[in-house]
């Protein structure tokens, strides 16, 4: 299978770096009409894929909304997963696992190994065990082409205390990981962007600062939409990963309506505002 970042590299050049979250909490399956189960979780699911026309680089369900039913929300999201793959839709399941190195790398297999119900292409980790104790997991994941995506600044405002922490040295917590990231990337030799992507929050005051850190990663930015930042606030932001920053818009998907008439517009609309963050802005 080719590698995890050549894939999202064509799929970026093809359809733009729109990242769109699949969420189906209680809120929004009672505002789209859906039951609050597993089937409800898949067809949310479903009705977003064919609204987006499968014109879209990556797609992030949540498992967290899905696992809340159990083995049939699990199941759901098998299912979803298998239906994006399948039009080459790239899948980056949010889970934020992290553990030490043994059980991280099986929860990777789960992930990753070809045999595995639940195959996605990346997965959202979190490092506060080390990122040493991510590189089994990791290992594995670009052994089965995979990618990662590990937490470096998060959107939510509890999460800064820690990140902004000064370590000894006097970098902060999050530029430590940031380094660690980088060599791991180069030592990985999968190509350029690595397989070891960044999550950096969108509203996060010192994002730009974090993404130079970050000059071989390919970074998720969540808190476009509903939770307050703007496309143009990625661009401006993050201007040093431009083709490699990818909004992620969740709840805002449903602001023009539910109905698939409705999601299909403003998905277009998203789409072609997005690939403006391709495009080198003239001074």
């Amino acid at each position: 299978m080719t590698n995890f970042s050549t894939r999202l590299r064509d799929r970026i050049a093809a359809h733009g770096p729109l990242c769109i979250g699949i969420d189906p909490s209680k809120t929004i399956l009672a505002e789209c009409g859906l039951p609050d189960s597993a089937q409800g979780a898949l067809e949310f699911g479903q009705r977003l894929l064919k609204a987006s026309e499968y014109q879209l680089a990556i797609v992030k369900p949540q498992g967290a909304y899905f696992e809340r039913f159990g083995s049939s929300g699990v199941k759901a999201l098998e299912t979803l997963a298998a239906e994006a793959r399948a039009k080459e839709v790239l899948v980056l399941l949010d889970v934020k696992r992290g553990d030490i190195d043994t059980t991280a790398e099986a929860y990777a297999e789960g992930f990753f190994s070809p045999a595995s119900p639940l195959s996605v292409d990346a997965v959202t980790l979190n490092a506060y065990m080390g990122l040493g104790a991510l590189e089994k997991a990791i290992a594995y994941a670009v052994r089965n082409g995979g990618g990662v995506f590990v937490v470096v600044r998060s959107s939510n405002p509890e999460g800064e205390a820690l990140q902004s922490a000064r370590r000894a040295d006097g970098r902060t917590v999050a530029q430590a990981l940031c380094d660690d990231m980088t060599a791991l990337n180069r030592r990985l030799g999968a190509g350029l962007p690595g397989p070891v992507g960044a999550v950096v929050g969108a509203t996060c005051a010192d994002a730009s600062a974090i993404v130079a850190a970050l000059p071989d990663s390919f970074v998720l930015a969540p808190g476009v939409g509903a939770q307050g930042a703007s496309l143009e606030d990625v661009r401006e932001r993050m201007a040093q990963a431009r083709g490699r920053v990818l909004p992620s818009v969740s709840r805002a998907l449903l602001a023009g309506g539910t109905e698939l008439s409705a999601l299909r517009s403003t998905l277009r609309k998203l789409r072609e505002n997005a690939r403006e963050l391709l495009q080198r802005r003239e001074k």
